[in-house]
């Protein structure tokens, strides 16, 4: 079935399919920027409307929609790998710190204890208190990582008892 000279086939897949695609685009685009200040969605609609049509139209006639889809694939593959890749190196920074970041709570954790201990004011005594419990919390859930007893050593036996 042709309508204008054009089959069905090609009228959804090189115009219409991109068309929507290109206007759900733009339009969650514009109303997330705000660009047009606090109207209705009917600026942003129409304005998203007219763009994707220019843009999609213009498309088809230099007859690059035919490659839209194979290109699209290919995106989404490499963007795919991008943020697995992404994901593997960021888990394995992590991994590969834990150990440091331990150290590193374990002498904040005893500095911050020594302060509670000289420490005359109350108020500050709290401060330093509620900071010694975040961070024993930190180092207790990094202790578990890393597979250590933290509960049998004497730092966090001294500052747990500061906190209570």
């Amino acid at each position: 079935m042709e309508v204008f000279g054009l089959s069905l086939n090609e009228i959804v897949f090189s115009i219409f399919l991109p068309l929507l695609l290109f206007y759900l685009i733009l339009f969650v685009f514009l109303k997330r920027s705000n660009i047009f200040g606090n109207v209705s969605n009917l600026y942003y609609s129409l304005t998203a409307l007219t763009i994707s049509l220019i843009s999609i139209l213009s498309l088809y006639s230099l007859g690059l929609t035919r490659i839209l889809p194979y290109l699209a694939a290919s995106l989404t593959v490499l963007s795919f790998v991008a943020v697995y890749l992404y994901g593997v190196f960021k888990y394995s920074v992590n991994v590969a710190t834990r150990e440091e970041r331990f150290n590193k709570l374990r002498e904040e954790i005893e500095r911050l204890t020594s302060e509670y201990e000289k420490e005359k004011d109350e108020k500050k005594k709290e401060e330093i208190k509620k900071s010694i419990k975040e961070k024993l919390s930190e180092i207790e859930n990094l202790a578990k990582q890393i597979g250590r007893k933290v509960e049998e050593e004497d730092w966090y036996k001294n500052a747990k008892s500061k906190v209570g």
